[in-house]
């Protein structure tokens, strides 16, 4: 997936396993359920939902683009 579609995905609350363009691990086992991250060897359950995970995605995104 794209950072587009995973965006696309957290918006409508779909189910999705995804890579970003960061290498992070992302996933959403059921609908409108909690994101998941993967994080060294486990998966945590990420604070951030709705916008403010958009949010996060994007200030992620943002920080690879500096300097």
């Amino acid at each position: 997936m794209t950072d587009e579609q995973i965006r696309s995905a957290v918006k409508l609350g779909m189910p999705f396993f995804a890579v970003t363009g960061r290498g992070q691990v992302l996933a959403r086992y059921l609908p409108y359920g909690p994101v998941f991250k993967w994080e060294r060897n486990q998966i945590i359950p990420m604070p951030l939902q709705g916008s403010d995970l958009l949010w996060w995605l994007r200030a992620s995104d943002d920080e690879d683009h500096e300097g």
